[in-house]
């Protein structure tokens, strides 16, 4: 559902302008922005109006059009039109990265890639261009059939498959500031956690000699973090996200052969608290442990694929930024929306408050105090 407010409306269209943008844009997204603020307040004689955002985005034109004109992309890309390269190129990197992450995190549990694939494969050399061929004649009909349904939609709402290819987009948008403060509380509460000795008496024998190990590693997670919340993205950070997620697939492996970690539990019996042998418990009845087995083997599964994502992703952004001419270290960007009322630009000038004293002395004749002879 579109928007009254006319802010809300140009952030919408440039919202599915970036979805076919390269990864780097956010300086062409900038000057979209304010090109559009500027063009709404002088089609609304000063004041910027829902009716004059949409005449101003109208006369901008479809958002392929113009994220190909302020990517250079030509009309065609081989046999892929330009306008779907760039989003195509992110949902590819996405699924590769996902993949790699899930068959490293099968292969650390023992299931080796041809039992995923299956062993009564026939024929493989050649049936894989004809999977190819059927594969991309569906996709071409699905986006054909989606394409029918988003006809009529205003420019400012996203289609479906604009929707679809905004995956990509979401992947690599850089953490928020939340995230990070996330990051750095939950490391240093879970840390101190470890550490208690109330919960250091329930540990298995093997666990209880690396423990700390896991603990220096949360600490370090909430280093991580603060990393993050003070400065930002930017390589240095990303670096080291890369390197501690590197350090835990290691120490995961050796987390995997210890098994569950945990051997007793407390328990209230005969009017006071004492330790239940879990372990114990279950050999003596002859109990098989495989649930908490498997139960220890999803979390390391899980955590491993996080790390080895948070790799590919780091330095899939690093190689960006080193292109871009960026070096170790700058004040980053978050991951939250920035206000359009303000572009980037001036707020890098120091010009925030003098821009939203001239925003709030807009008269209706279509100038402002400043404006007035002293």
């Amino acid at each position: 559902m579109s928007s009254n407010d006319p802010l809300k409306l140009i952030e919408q269209y440039l919202e599915r302008v970036r979805v076919y943008l390269p990864l780097d844009s956010e300086d062409a997204i900038v000057e979209l922005q304010t090109h559009l603020i500027e063009e709404a307040e002088r089609i609304g004689n000063g004041t910027m109006t829902a009716g004059s955002a949409m005449m101003a985005i109208e006369r901008m034109g479809e958002p392929k059009s113009v994220a190909n004109e302020y990517a250079g992309s030509g009309e065609k890309v081989g046999p892929v039109p330009a306008e779907y390269v760039n989003p195509i190129a992110r949902i590819a990197i996405v699924l590769v990265g996902i993949a790699t992450a899930l068959i490293i995190g099968l292969t650390m549990l023992g299931i080796p890639l041809t039992q995923l694939l299956g062993a009564d494969i026939q024929n493989w050399p050649v049936s894989i261009p004809i999977i190819i061929f059927l594969n991309i004649f569906i996709i071409v009909a699905i986006v054909g059939i989606i394409s029918l349904f988003d006809r009529e939609k205003p420019l400012t709402d996203k289609t479906t498959l604009e929707s679809i290819f905004g995956l990509g987009v979401e992947g690599f948008k850089p953490k928020g500031k939340l995230d990070a403060l996330g990051d750095l509380i939950m490391g240093v509460f879970w840390g101190f956690v470890l550490m208690i000795p109330g919960v250091v008496v329930l540990y298995t024998t093997e666990f209880a000699e690396i423990y700390m190990l896991v603990v220096v590693w949360l600490f370090l997670g909430a280093v991580r973090g603060a990393l993050f919340y003070i400065g930002g993205e930017n390589n240095f950070n990303l670096a080291v996200e890369g390197i501690l997620s590197a350090v835990w697939i290691s120490f995961a492996i050796v987390l995997l052969n210890i098994g569950w970690p945990i051997r007793y539990v407390y328990a209230y019996t005969n009017g006071s608290w004492g330790y239940f042998d879990l372990i114990g418990f279950f050999e003596a009845n002859n109990i098989p442990f495989i649930p908490f087995d498997w139960i220890w083997a999803f979390v390391m599964f899980i955590t491993v694929v996080i790390a080895v994502w948070r790799i590919f992703v780091s330095v899939m952004k690093i190689t960006m930024y080193l292109r871009a001419g960026k070096g170790i270290w700058w004040q980053g960007n978050w991951g939250e929306r920035r206000s359009l009322r303000t572009p980037l630009w001036k707020r890098m000038l120091g010009e925030h408050d003098q821009f939203q004293q001239k925003e709030q002395t807009v008269r209706h004749d279509g100038y402002t105090e400043s404006d007035e002879p002293q």
